[in-house]
C-alpha cells in the first residue's frame, strides 16, 4: 500500500477514533477558570461581571465531562479498547467505526495527545458540547505526521454519567 492511501486512511481513522484530549489532571475551585480553558460556573459576586457569551455550568458537570474526555484519551495512549468503550455512549453512532478504528492504530502507531484547549459550549439537561483543540502525535510508528484537531464533543448521560456520544470534527490539519 503506498504511503498516500496509508496516510489518508489514517487520517480517517483518526478522525473516528480519537474523542479525546489529554491525560493531564487537573483541578480547581468551582467558580473559577482553570488556565483560560475550562468554563466554569462565577461565584456569586461574580455573575455580575460574566460574559454574556459564556454558559454558566454546573460545576459538578463540567468537572465530570471533562473528566470522561480525559479518561477517553488516557484509555487511548494506554491501548485499552474496554476503557476507551467504556467512555463512550452505549448508542453512539460512532461506536462501531471507533473499534474498527483502533484495531489499526493500536497496531501500527503509538499516539500522544496534547489538550490545548477544551470549552463547554452548552449543558442542556442530559446533553452537552464541548469545543476542543489538540495536537495528536505519533511516538512509535510510521507515515503519521503530527496533527492539530478541533471539534465539537457532543456528550448526553448514560444511566447518570456523562459519555461521549460524537465528535463533529471541524478542522485537521497537519503541524510541524
Amino acid at each position: 500500500m503506498s504511503i498516500k492511501i496509508k496516510f489518508i486512511k489514517f487520517c480517517l481513522l483518526i478522525i473516528v477514533v480519537f474523542f479525546g484530549c489529554s491525560t493531564e489532571e487537573q483541578k480547581n475551585e468551582p467558580g473559577q477558570v482553570q488556565k483560560d480553558k475550562f468554563i466554569l460556573p462565577p461565584k456569586p459576586e461574580q455573575s455580575l461581571t460574566q460574559n454574556q457569551n459564556e454558559p454558566v455550568v454546573d460545576s459538578k458537570d463540567a468537572e465530570e465531562i471533562i473528566a470522561v474526555i480525559k479518561e477517553n484519551i488516557a484509555a487511548t495512549e494506554a491501548e485499552d479498547k474496554k476503557r476507551v468503550i467504556k467512555t463512550m455512549h452505549k448508542d453512539s453512532p460512532q461506536i462501531n467505526s471507533t473499534i474498527q478504528g483502533m484495531d489499526f492504530i493500536f497496531a501500527n502507531y503509538d499516539m500522544k495527545f496534547d489538550l490545548e484547549q477544551a470549552k463547554i459550549l452548552e449543558v442542556n439537561g442530559d446533553e452537552a458540547k464541548v469545543y476542543y483543540k489538540q495536537t495528536t502525535r505519533a511516538i512509535k510508528g510510521d507515515g503519521f505526521p503530527p496533527t492539530r484537531i478541533t471539534g465539537i464533543h457532543h456528550m448526553k448521560k448514560e444511566k447518570g454519567a456523562w459519555k461521549l456520544f460524537k465528535t463533529e470534527y471541524i478542522s485537521n490539519q497537519q503541524i510541524k
